[in-house]
């Protein structure tokens, strides 16, 4: 969700709730309300936001379609091939469909969306869906140079660096296309995030949470950079795209030339972007407090933001102590459990089959599990339990 004002992540969307006169509906969404602050409770976390996602959250992926309608010859072929190989780092799927078979009734509307007249071409879908709807975040003809833009540009380059060697968040500037407002607006970002490396502190850590930090506390530090992004860099094309693809009216913002900001934290995932007077100084430093702050829910599904397409290999430089165990019981409603699963380790696949044949599971962290942190979730789920019962009595009894 977009900022586009000065008040604060509540400007990002409409929150006008009803008021109703109805006592029993008060106090049941009071109920509700508990529950769900005390289910987020038992997977809190006193690790900074930023460090614990980029030592436990893998990014999502994305599904690249490579599309002909006839029988790929043998150069292209061979760029399959090396896109196998320049992907193997990428959070990135390879779906390749050739020959008159080889458009599904399920690609189809892959190919509706993209309306591509290249004889070979490339589409690139996110597996996480923008208001519910398939989301094409760049396609191209199918060639060595737009193969090298989809996995990889200087700016990307430089954010993963940052983020797995000195920064606690990247900042991307997309500029407006005006001089005069993109300094301007840059210029108080930097200006925002030096001033704020001198007043967040970092949450205290503790004991029980150290197993899941790979550094010693004192260790880490805050610090933000700022990469300006101009429009018309065609190196950067492909990035452009997949940042403007995170929400539903970004593509419409940088068609009005608005200037827009990022913060992109973890393994290449944006918390939402900032846009025009929404770049200011109370936006940006809720989000950096938010995203320096201790981690209020450690499932990543729960928490803010979008993955980025990006090739880089974050295990050679980021490892956690002790192995993350799968023996964390997990809710799948009021009073049930799921039986425990492996947490997988990141996968690049090539599926040359029908792409309505394959099946994405997304691949979320498992929290971690100890015998306390069982016996509390046992305890909280007995209290929701409770709760639940006592809040449908007050909503079904009688009205006072």
């Amino acid at each position: 969700m977009n900022v586009r004002n000065t008040q604060g992540i509540s400007g990002r969307g409409t929150r006008g709730a009803r008021i109703t006169t109805t006592r029993s509906i008060a106090r049941f969404s009071l109920t509700i309300a508990i529950v769900v602050g005390l289910a987020s409770f038992s997977f809190c976390c006193s690790i900074p936001v930023f460090r614990y996602a980029l030592e436990h959250w893998r990014p999502e992926l994305f599904l690249v379609h490579v599309i002909s309608s006839s029988p790929l010859d043998a150069g292209n072929k061979t760029l399959v091939s090396e896109l196998e190989k320049l992907s193997e780092k990428a959070n990135v799927r390879l779906v390749v469909s050739e020959g008159k078979n080889g458009i599904t009734e399920a690609l189809q509307e892959t190919v509706d969306i993209a309306k591509s007249s290249n004889a070979v071409w490339m589409a690139v879908e996110s597996t996480k869906k923008v208001s519910g709807t398939k989301s094409i975040v760049w396609n191209a003809p199918f060639t060595k140079e737009t193969i090298s833009q989809l996995l990889s540009s200087p700016v990307r380059d430089r954010i993963c660096r940052g983020l797995v060697d000195k920064d606690s968040v990247a900042w991307v500037f997309l500029e407006s296309g005006t001089q005069a407002v993109d300094d301007s607006k840059f210029a108080k970002l930097e200006s925002e995030l030096r001033r704020l490396e001198g007043v967040i502190k970092l949450p205290v850590i503790e004991e029980a949470d150290l197993k899941d930090l790979s550094k010693r506390p004192e260790e880490l530090k805050v610090q933000f950079s700022a990469h300006r992004l101009s429009r018309k860099d065609p190196s950067e094309a492909a990035f452009i795209s997949i940042l403007l693809s995170t929400e539903s009216d970004l593509q419409e913002e940088f068609d009005n030339g608005t200037p827009m900001a990022f913060p992109v934290f973890g393994r290449g995932r944006v918390l939402y972007a900032l846009l025009g007077d929404g770049i200011a100084t109370s936006t940006i430093e809720e989000a950096c407090r938010f995203l320096a702050g201790a981690c209020q829910c450690t499932v990543k599904a729960e928490n803010p933001g979008v993955d980025l397409l990006v090739s880089f290999n974050w295990d050679d430089y980021v490892q956690i102590t002790e192995p993350k165990k799968s023996d964390e019981v997990s809710f799948t409603g009021l009073g049930s459990f799921a039986e425990p699963v492996p947490n997988p380790a990141p996968v690049t696949l090539v599926d040359r089959e029908n792409s309505n044949r394959a099946e994405l599971t997304t691949l979320l962290p498992i929290p971690t599990s100890t015998p306390s942190s069982t016996l509390l979730t046992l305890a909280v789920v007995t209290a929701i339990v409770g709760i639940v019962t006592v809040g449908w009595k007050f909503l079904l009894g009688p009205k006072q």
